[in-house]
């Protein structure tokens, strides 16, 4: 059955989650290889790629308020095993079964569109479909069979992916800003570093030269400082230990 095939590929794809994105990096650095500023300005190619920040933020803050209302065994990095001791069906969760996903979708898009090369946001588009549609099976095949008519009922009326405009339900638990700490600080150096990165190729291809603008100099310095200051109290202190 293709249903039970995609299942134990999302399987598969699951426990290897933090590592497969990274083979979006072969289709990136050919596009870079004949990358040109934004309509032949580097002025507007600074201006989209601040443009593009904003989309990798808005991910972030997608991840950030759906971690923040959750339960401790749910909607976790874990990729072991699959594991949920409730059904999330408010928040995010009320919009779209996968909020996490389309936030992780976001943050990447927003650094693949840096250069804005329209044949490479259509291939990351297509392999983030064929990576995250087999996740996701294997995820509800779980899901459905710990939580049965309740997941039913909640998935039949709820969106895989594109949240609706309609039916928000507000979180049922209050907001706690520990979890978000302690969980999303990888990814804010992860933005920091990408688009540092980034900003450096675009010089190098672009006008072979060798140079950062200062402004994403500063942005990956904090984006490093909240990291460091983050993983130091996660590690040698309780302070963000999920109350």
């Amino acid at each position: 059955m293709i249903a039970e095939r995609m299942a134990r590929d999302g399987a598969w794809l699951f426990r290897h989650r933090g590592i497969l994105p990274l083979f979006l990096l072969i289709p990136g650095l050919w596009s870079l290889s004949h990358f040109q500023y934004f309509a032949d300005s580097h002025s507007v190619q600074h201006v989209w790629d601040w443009i593009c920040l904003s989309v990798s933020v808005f991910g972030l803050i997608i991840r950030a308020t759906t971690v923040g209302f959750v339960d401790n065994g749910t909607s976790g990095r874990n990729t072991a095993c699959q594991i949920a001791t409730e059904l999330n069906t408010t928040g995010w969760y009320s919009v779209v079964r996968n909020p996490l996903y389309l936030g992780n979708f976001l943050v990447t898009m927003g650094i693949i569109m840096v250069p804005a090369d329209l044949s490479l946001i259509a291939i990351t588009g297509c392999l983030f479909w064929i990576y995250y549609e087999r996740i996701i099976s294997a995820e509800e095949e779980f899901l459905s069979q710990k939580f049965g008519k309740a997941y039913g009922a909640w998935a039949s009326a709820t969106p895989v992916f594109i949240p609706r405009l309609s039916g928000w339900v507000a979180p049922s638990r209050s907001f706690r800003m520990r979890m978000v700490l302690r969980r999303e600080y990888c990814a804010v150096l992860l933005i920091g570093i990408a688009f540092l990165l980034l900003n450096f190729l675009e010089h190098v291809v672009a006008e072979q030269r060798y140079y950062v603008d200062s402004a994403w100099v500063i942005f990956f310095g904090c984006t490093l400082s909240i990291f460091l200051t983050l993983r130091t109290l996660k590690k040698k202190t309780t302070i963000l230990n999920p109350r």
